[in-house]
């Protein structure tokens, strides 16, 4: 049986607010003792087992980790809901929950950080839990995975703290965790191709990395066209950038030929409302409505689906899609109404007009 006792004085001292040298002075060691059984160098005799647990009101197969199967399974359970959902304060009630009560979980502690990064301020002490959190994975997580991801956590948050004031953070400090990272071409998605013919889901992880390389493509594509010229100077002129989007959902619309398109779906969606961004930007009304309008029927589609659908495209045939994939409170008529009534940056005299009025009413 694997013995969890030291990790559990850990985090019952901790869940108490308790020092290493309270916990000793109770038990009667040092609080050199209590140190190497929280670090696994050394265990408290036997006879000592039912006071420590009883000091901490847990029986002794909880204080040893009887239960640890148990907890396991209610990590994954919960993990799971947590990374299922978009509404962010139903995110954030999970994953408290599961810090208090599993705060040594690399997996919890990094949506945690997440959490804080995403959704929270960026005041001193959320800062400050940020940064101890992104410490400790980088120095005693041994997953790659969870630590790359915390670098990317990291990396945003310096991002925007090298665009405060008085943050005490620049870009340079962003770019060094950046540079930490692995190339696109190190991820798992790339050795797609080492799986051998015959290989069990082999064609099922190929598609999953198809999918996984258009939604990356498409997320740089978007931050550099469309968020360029709207928040940033840009580079392009506005007929070029709209071809470029003409270009890409001819592309996804040739890749994803049954229509249905799988994790892009939210993707196809939004730029279609892009490309009507722009075609207003460029004075051509009539095409900006028939481009909002494909982004409404294409919302009313996605909404009416059942969870579970089989995609027929060539590419991607016989491929299952999970709804909850993105997130299971994702509503797209509401999020499409949001963006055209509240975030596009669209004249009051063209939302006032009859055909874009006409146009919400379907999303209702």
């Amino acid at each position: 049986m694997t013995i969890y006792l030291g990790e559990n004085i850990k985090r019952l001292r901790q869940q108490n607010e308790l020092t290493q040298e309270t916990l000793a002075e109770f038990l009667g060691v040092t609080f050199q003792s209590v140190s190497n059984w929280e670090r696994g160098e050394s265990y408290p005799d036997i006879t000592m087992l039912p006071a420590i647990a009883q000091f901490f009101k847990v029986t002794v197969d909880e204080l040893l980790g009887v239960n640890k199967a148990e907890n396991e399974e209610e990590i994954v359970r919960e993990l799971e809901k947590y990374d299922n959902l978009t509404d962010k304060d139903l995110k954030w009630k999970i994953i408290c929950h599961l810090k208090n009560k599993f705060p040594n979980d690399f997996r919890i502690l990094l949506r945690y950080m997440t959490c804080l990064v995403h959704y929270k301020e960026n005041k001193p002490d959320n800062v400050a839990k940020i940064v101890s959190i992104y410490k400790n994975i980088q120095h005693n997580c041994n997953n790659d995975k969870i630590r790359i991801s915390a670098k990317r956590h990291m990396a945003e948050l310096y991002r925007d703290l090298s665009e405060k004031e008085g943050s005490g953070i620049t870009f340079e400090d962003c770019e060094k965790i950046i540079k930490e990272m692995p190339r696109m071409r190190d991820g798992q998605e790339m050795f797609c191709y080492y799986y051998p013919k015959g290989y069990p889901n082999r064609n099922e992880i190929a598609m999953n990395t198809l999918e996984e390389q258009f939604f990356l493509l498409n997320t740089v594509f978007s931050h550099y066209f469309y968020y360029n010229g709207f928040f940033y100077d840009s580079n392009f002129s506005d007929e070029w950038i709209l071809s470029a989007y003409k270009a890409e959902l001819d592309f996804l619309n040739f890749i994803y030929d049954d229509g249905h398109y799988g994790k892009m779906w939210r993707t196809v969606i939004y730029n279609y409302g892009h490309l009507g961004i722009r075609y207003f930007k460029l004075g051509d009304t009539e095409k900006a409505l028939e481009s909002f309008r494909k982004m409404c029927d294409l919302a009313i589609r996605f909404d009416n689906m059942d969870r579970i659908t089989v995609m027929h495209s060539v590419m991607f045939e016989g491929k299952e899609f999970d709804k909850h994939t993105l997130g299971t409170t994702y509503i797209s008529k509401m999020q499409v109404k949001e963006l055209l009534t509240e975030k596009y940056p669209l004249s009051e005299e063209f939302k006032s007009s009859v055909e874009f009025k006409d146009m919400l009413k379907i999303l209702e």
